[in-house]
C-alpha cells in the first residue's frame, strides 16, 4: 500500500515538475488568464494536455518505432513551428496597436481557438514521448514499478497527466485573481513579450526541421 501510494506521489510531481518550465502553452494560458478568460486559459492547458497525453498513448502501447524516424519527427516540427509563426504575428499585432476591448476579449476568451492552440502547441513536441519513456524509466528506477503492464501504464498517464495540468490550471487561477489589479498597459505589453518568446520557439521548431529535412 505505502509503495503505491509513493507510487501516485512520484508519478504526479512527474507530470507537475515537468509543466513547470515556461514555454508556449503557458505562455498562452497565462494571457488569456491575464485578460480574466479563466475557462479559455484552463481550455489551453487541457489542448496541450490531450497532445502530451496522446503522445504518452504513442510511446506506451506500441506506436513509438514510427514517431522515431528523424524525418517524421521533423515534420512535427515544421508544421508546428508554422502554426506558431502565425500565432505569434497576431499576438505581436495585438501587443502594438490599440485594440478595442470586445474584440479583444472575444478573441481570448475563444475557447474552441483555445483549446485548438494547446493542442498544436503540444503537438509540436513529438521529443514529449521521451518523456514518458524517461518517466516509466524513473519509476523502475525508484522500484515503485515491478511490471510495467496495461494497467500500469494507464495509471501513469492519467496521473501523470492530472500533474500536468495541475500547474497550469493554478498559474491561470492566480493571474486570473491578480488581473484587476494589473494595468491595461500591463496586459498590452504581456501579449507582445508572449509574441516574442512564441516566435523564438517558431524559429527553433523550423531550424531544427530544416536541419533534419534539408541535411538528409
Amino acid at each position: 500500500m505505502l509503495r503505491y501510494i509513493l507510487f501516485i506521489l512520484a508519478t504526479f510531481s512527474l507530470g507537475f515538475i515537468s509543466a513547470i518550465p515556461v514555454g508556449a502553452v503557458q505562455v498562452e494560458a497565462a494571457r488569456r488568464a491575464l485578460h480574466g478568460h479563466i475557462r479559455a486559459a484552463l481550455l489551453v492547458s487541457l489542448g496541450a494536455l490531450t497532445g502530451d497525453l496522446c503522445y504518452g498513448v504513442l510511446a506506451y502501447f506500441g506506436l513509438f518505432p514510427v514517431l522515431r524516424e528523424r524525418v517524421v519527427m521533423a515534420w512535427f516540427w515544421l508544421i508546428g513551428g508554422v502554426f506558431v509563426v502565425f500565432l505569434a504575428y497576431g499576438l505581436f499585432s495585438q501587443g502594438l496597436r490599440q485594440v478595442e476591448v470586445r474584440e479583444r476579449s472575444r478573441l481570448a476568451r475563444h475557447r474552441g481557438r483555445a483549446f485548438f492552440t494547446g493542442l498544436v502547441l503540444a503537438f509540436s513536441n513529438p521529443l514529449m514521448i521521451l518523456w514518458w519513456l524517461l518517466g516509466e524509466r524513473f519509476l523502475y528506477t525508484l522500484g515503485l514499478v515491478k511490471v510495467f503492464d496495461r494497467t500500469t501504464a494507464i495509471e501513469v498517464l492519467a496521473v501523470g497527466g492530472l500533474g500536468m495540468f495541475a500547474y497550469p490550471a493554478i498559474l491561470s487561477f492566480t493571474l486570473f485573481w491578480l488581473h484587476r489589479s494589473i494595468p491595461e498597459r500591463f496586459i498590452m505589453k504581456m501579449s507582445t513579450v508572449s509574441a516574442v518568446l512564441l516566435f523564438l520557439f517558431a524559429l527553433y521548431l523550423i531550424g531544427r526541421s530544416l536541419v533534419i529535412l534539408l541535411g538528409g
